[in-house]
């Protein structure tokens, strides 16, 4: 009985705790729905690869979002026809180096080990350039959200509709409200089949499984990757779990857990899953182990 109580309680937290950040990132979208053009953005958007994803990063500090609200901003960013790897780069950025992460992350090391908070910002920001860029390049003009071709003829309609539209306060404000319902109706199923996966590995996952591998430096890494990804911690506040593990694990190890929870973890592969294409979100979820894995191992090399 104290399982199933314990699996509630965490999925309750999970859940509610994700939603109003859910509700930010949808009403932000709508927001760019409304008042940003497609030409507004090719304007503001550099062509280069690398200075767009650097763009990204910055949007990414800009547009404060949680790693729960910036699904849907990413994904209507990409429908905008902003470059897949502009959008890649904001959406892996934003809950790393938001002012309220990165607040939350000077709070928590800076009387511990301050250098944690420059690695976590440094780092932050080479991976999300680095996926976005080689995700830029695989999927460089190719379709990547589902029901694509059903999503772009309902925005070519909408565009149509709008060449009448009058931006009123009446017709803005019921034109963000339809937008912001649909797209917390879209992903908000999602969250919840996330929420609960995350809130029973939190409480059958034994915790004896992350000190098993501490005394080894690449096994420590993929162990608290991994336990990043299934837990499910928002990015505000793993900053403290990771605090609490100083004392068992290396730096790189603990940096590890802090690059990749923001990133992924098990409830967003879940909406990603639902939203875009299949082999798009393997091919990104692969590239986020693998190049926050061979970050660590630099950082434990030569720093």
């Amino acid at each position: 009985m104290d399982v199933f109580k314990n699996i509630s309680i965490i999925f309750i937290s999970i859940f509610f705790e994700s939603l109003p950040f859910l509700l930010l990132g949808s009403l932000i979208s709508s927001i760019i729905e409304i008042y940003v053009s497609n030409d507004t953005i090719s304007k503001i958007i550099p062509k280069n690869k690398f200075l767009g994803s650097i763009v990204g990063v910055f949007l990414g500090f800009f547009l404060p979002a949680c790693d729960c609200a910036v699904i849907p901003i990413t994904k209507r960013l990409i429908k905008k026809k902003v470059p897949i790897n502009v959008c890649i780069s904001f959406m892996l950025a934003s809950p790393i180096i938001n002012p309220v992460v990165l607040l939350s992350t000077y709070y928590a090391f800076y009387n511990k080990n301050i250098k944690m908070f420059f690695y976590r910002l440094i780092f932050g920001i080479v991976i999300s350039l680095i996926v976005g860029i080689i995700i830029g390049i695989i999927y460089n003009k190719k379709r990547v959200i589902k029901n694509d071709l059903l999503d772009e003829d309902e925005d070519s309609c909408e565009c149509h509709n709008h060449e009448d539209y009058k931006h009123t306060f009446k017709n803005d404000f019921i034109s963000i409200f339809k937008h912001t319902s649909q797209d917390m109706f879209e992903v908000v199923k999602y969250l919840m089949f996330g929420a609960f996966l995350a809130s029973l590995i939190q409480v059958l996952l034994p915790r004896n499984i992350l000190v098993t591998f501490n005394n080894n430096q690449v096994l420590s890494i993929i162990t608290l990757m991994l336990f990043a990804y299934l837990i499910s911690l928002c990015s505000t506040s793993d900053s403290f779990v990771g605090k609490s593990l100083l004392s068992s694990f290396s730096e790189g190890s603990i940096m590890a857990y802090l690059l990749l929870g923001p990133m992924i973890d098990i409830k967003n592969t879940i909406v990603l899953l639902g939203n875009f294409k299949k082999n798009f979100t393997i091919t990104l979820i692969s590239l986020i182990f693998l190049v926050t894995f061979i970050s660590c191992i630099v950082m434990v090399m030569f720093l």
